[in-house]
C-alpha cells in the first residue's frame, strides 16, 4: 500500500489522524484521486457524482481490493464506561438458620406461677439438651429450684411478650452493578453478566455480625405465696411478689454477607439483603411466622433436631 498519491494531495494536512491509514489505502487503490489538482477535500461532503465514481471504481477493481486490504487494526482496544446500572442478585444462601425478633408475640407459653416465658427458655437452651423430653425435665427441676408454685409447667396465653426465635430461610443478597457498558472509542455496547463474579476461587465473601437482640435479663416474680425447697427438703416461704430468679439469655446474632472481594484485584462489591426482612409476624396454628413471606419459627421438636 503506497502513500504516493496521498502525499501529493495539496490538502493532505486536512486529513484527520484517525483517517490517514484508510485514506492512504483508498488513494493507493485508485478509489479516490481527488479533483484535477489532486485535492481530496476530506472535510467536505461528496457529490452524488463523486460517490457514484467511487462505487464504479470499487466494482471494477474489487478483486484487487480483496487481495490488498489495508494494514489497519480490525479490533478496538475497548475503553468501557458504565451506561446502565441495576440491583442484581449476586449471592444466595439456601436453608440458612437465622434468628428473628418477634415483638409482642402472643406466645401461649407464659408460666401461670411466675410469668416466665417457657418457650423462650426452650429456645435459649436448645443446644444444652438433646431432646425435648430432656429439656422439659430440666425446666421442671428449674421450677422447683426457683420456687415457682407451678414448676414452670402451667402456662397461659394472657400475655404478649418479646421473643427471639430461630427460622430456616433462603437469604438473597443484591448489589448495585453495571448491567450495560459502552466503549468510549468505538461505541460498542455489551451487557454485564452474573458470570463475571461466579468464580468463588476469586471472589470471597466477607461477613458481618448482626445482633438480633442484645443479651437481656428477665426477672421472674412469684405471683402467689409458695415454698422453696432445698436439697434436703427444707421449705422456705416465698411470699407473693418476691423475686424468684433472673434468667440470663444468650446474645443472639446472625452472620450476614457484608461484601464480596476479588482477591486478585482487591475490588469489593458491597451487598444488601434483598429477600424478606420479616417485619411483621402472624400465626400458622400456634406457630409464629412471618406475615409477609410465611417462613415459620422452628417448632419445639425442631429446636432439638
Amino acid at each position: 500500500m503506497s502513500d504516493e498519491f496521498l502525499n501529493k494531495a495539496p490538502d493532505k494536512a486536512s486529513v484527520s489522524s484517525w483517517a490517514l491509514e484508510a485514506m492512504k489505502w483508498a488513494t493507493s487503490a485508485a478509489l479516490m484521486r481527488g479533483d484535477a489538482n489532486g485535492t481530496l477535500r476530506p472535510r467536505y461532503s461528496a457529490t452524488r457524482a463523486e460517490i457514484a465514481t467511487i462505487f464504479k471504481r470499487f466494482i471494477e477493481i474489487k478483486g484487487d481490493l480483496e487481495a490488498n486490504k489495508p494494514d489497519v487494526p480490525t479490533t478496538c482496544d475497548h475503553v468501557w464506561e458504565t451506561t446502565e446500572t441495576a440491583m442484581v442478585d449476586v449471592v444466595t444462601h439456601e436453608n440458612e438458620e437465622n434468628y428473628v425478633f418477634l415483638k409482642d408475640v402472643n406466645s401461649m407459653s407464659i408460666c401461670n406461677g411466675c410469668g416466665m416465658d417457657t418457650q423462650q427458655w426452650f429456645i435459649d437452651n436448645r443446644h444444652n439438651y438433646e431432646t425435648v423430653a430432656d429439656a422439659s425435665t430440666a425446666l421442671d427441676f428449674l421450677g422447683d429450684e426457683t420456687g415457682c408454685p407451678c414448676g414452670h409447667m402451667s402456662t397461659n396465653n394472657f400475655h404478649n411478650v418479646d421473643q427471639v426465635a430461630p427460622i430456616i430461610e433462603t437469604k438473597t443478597y443484591a448489589a448495585e452493578l453495571p448491567v450495560r457498558k459502552k466503549c468510549t472509542l468505538c461505541g460498542t455496547t455489551k451487557p454485564w453478566s452474573i458470570d463475571d463474579i461466579s468464580n468463588r476461587n476469586i471472589w470471597i465473601e466477607h461477613t458481618k455480625e448482626v445482633v438480633v437482640r442484645e443479651a437481656w435479663d428477665e426477672p421472674l416474680y412469684n405471683k402467689g405465696d409458695s415454698y422453696k425447697f432445698d436439697e434436703y427438703g427444707n421449705a422456705t416461704f416465698v411470699p407473693a411478689g418476691s423475686l424468684i430468679d433472673t434468667i440470663h439469655h444468650p446474645r443472639y446474632v446472625n452472620n450476614e454477607v457484608d461484601y464480596l472481594e476479588n482477591i486478585k484485584t482487591g475490588e469489593k462489591i458491597y451487598v444488601t439483603v434483598s429477600s424478606c426482612k420479616h417485619p411483621n409476624h402472624d400465626y400458622k396454628g400456634d406457630i409464629p411466622c412471618c406475615a409477609d413471606c410465611g417462613v415459620m419459627v422452628l417448632s419445639r421438636n425442631e429446636l432439638f433436631k
